[in-house]
């Protein structure tokens, strides 16, 4: 009697297990993301859906920021100028990402970012705008006095953007995991803009300066 109870035990869960598993095969058909729009397979997980980002995760909002910054650095990324090093999971799981993108897919996708409303972000960092002021000058020659960035130089805007990616960028640029590739010009010449920026506080100070930009 135990025998056949136990048969038909395990019998029970062998039923369970293959109805939980076609359960789950059609949720993932469900969630299937081949008739997605591009911008939701490739930014959404990190960036969310409509590009505000996400810190949790380290991706910055994407909604406001120039499509001809944006396709530089998906290019950087796709040409391993940005992302190779394995330690820095950001970078590297973006690189990942958009790799394998087209010339095609990368227009596709800044036509839907470009439709993304911005938002104003909430500030995370405090820090010396006064001081923030006059470090900001060494950055000004490329962002514009009021961070409004320029295409021309390849300077992107600075404000509405995240303080604590901001952050994360110039302590990067600083150490050499962003902009010492020899192909990336634009990363070295901000990686010679950093040298204004000696310390931990005077980056805080310069992002608590840009936070009050408008």
């Amino acid at each position: 009697m135990t025998k056949i109870s136990g048969k038909i035990t395990a019998a029970v869960i062998v039923s369970l297990l293959a109805m939980q598993q076609s359960a789950n095969a059609q949720q993932y058909e469900l969630l299937e993301s081949s008739n997605q729009p591009l911008s939701i397979k490739i930014c959404a997980t990190c960036h969310g859906s409509y590009g505000h980002g996400n810190p949790v995760v380290g991706g910055p909002s994407l909604a406001g920021l120039e499509p001809w910054y944006i396709k530089k650095q998906l290019q950087n990324f796709r040409s391993q100028y940005r992302g190779t090093q394995v330690d820095y999971l950001p970078g590297f799981e973006m690189r990942a990402s958009v790799e394998t993108l087209s010339d095609e897919e990368i227009e596709s996708l800044l036509v839907s970012i470009q439709s993304w409303e911005a938002r104003k972000p909430v500030a995370t960092i405090s820090g010396d705008s006064s001081h923030g002021s006059e470090l900001y000058a060494s950055c000004a020659a490329c962002h514009g006095a009021s961070g409004e960035g320029n295409e021309l130089l390849g300077a992107p805007g600075l404000v509405g953007r995240d303080d604590w990616y901001m952050l994360r960028q110039l302590k990067i640029f600083k150490s050499g995991y962003r902009g010492s590739h020899p192909d990336d010009s634009g990363g070295a010449q901000m990686r010679v803009g950093m040298q204004a920026l000696q310390s931990d506080q005077d980056m805080n100070d310069v992002l608590a300066y840009i936070g009050t930009l408008e």
